[in-house]
């Protein structure tokens, strides 16, 4: 009996779905990835049985995985053979900080800075994959959509800037961290953490192994803010890390690897 891939529900640009979209490329995971629009996403979760609405989910059969972290652990459980986990001593502490401080500080400089002026930039990324049946919800929700993120994410006037402050103490933390010359946050090995602080810092970091991240039209301000902080040691380390090992899977090997609709053409 042929088994049935596991789907990744995600916002595409999303880069905590970014996180769970590589724990799974990096343990080998097979999985078809969807798109759900915003406002869409809410009532679909509850119909699948998740007990939040947030994205990343993964839809494995009967079972309901949620969000980045849950993901990441589950990928670690269903990796075939001797594959090395991505979970070492310390590892979920540094994970655990990106989370809290840095995503969610880059999710709400992100919105405050494109939501109030330039919806219509963010609008295609998150439809991104999304089904002609949902993507026609999704625009009808759309106008709601949009004011229920900025209520969600406190996006005042003060916003862009209270983010920015508390984003560059983690990244005055994370230059700290890398100023002994290390490749991986850990040491020398790759793991969880890594995974988390370049998937969260990748928009920002404008890394060009994700064209969507790359390649998003950011507006003067938060363009601005990107250019002061490109060549800080941490934004130089995630354009590494994902050079070296976005497309390489847990035993080494170039991976092809599907990216929001986009497929790398790495040598499989």
């Amino acid at each position: 009996m042929t088994q049935t891939k596991a789907k990744l529900i995600t916002f595409c640009i999303s880069h905590y779905c970014e996180k769970a979209r590589w724990a799974l490329d990096r343990q080998g995971i097979d999985y078809e990835e969807i798109g759900w629009p915003p406002g869409v996403h809410m009532m679909l979760s509850k119909h699948h049985g998740a007990e939040a609405t947030t994205l990343p989910i993964v839809l494995d059969g009967a079972q309901v995985i949620q969000d980045s972290k849950t993901i990441m652990d589950w990928a670690d459980d269903h990796v075939q053979g001797d594959t090395a986990s991505l979970t070492l001593p310390g590892s979920r502490d540094i994970e655990r900080r990106a989370d809290d401080a840095i995503g969610v500080n880059v999710r709400r400089l992100f919105y405050a800075e494109t939501l109030p002026t330039v919806p219509e930039r963010v609008k295609p990324e998150l439809f991104r994959d999304a089904s002609t049946r949902h993507r026609i919800v999704g625009d009808m929700m759309w106008p709601i959509t949009r004011r229920m993120m900025m209520r969600k994410y406190d996006i005042t006037s003060s916003a862009a800037a209270e983010s920015r402050a508390k984003l560059e103490r983690e990244l005055d933390w994370l230059d700290g961290k890398l100023a002994d010359g290390r490749h991986y946050l850990m040491g020398d090995r790759f793991s969880r953490a890594d995974i988390t602080v370049a998937s969260l810092l990748a928009l920002f970091s404008r890394t060009e192994q994700i064209p969507y991240f790359h390649n998003f039209p950011a507006p003067k301000a938060l363009a601005g803010i990107l250019a002061t902080w490109h060549e800080r040691p941490v934004m130089k380390w995630v354009r590494k890390i994902y050079e070296t090992e976005r497309f390489t899977n847990a035993n080494g090997r170039r991976s092809r690897a599907k990216l929001g609709g986009q497929v790398s053409m790495e040598a499989a």
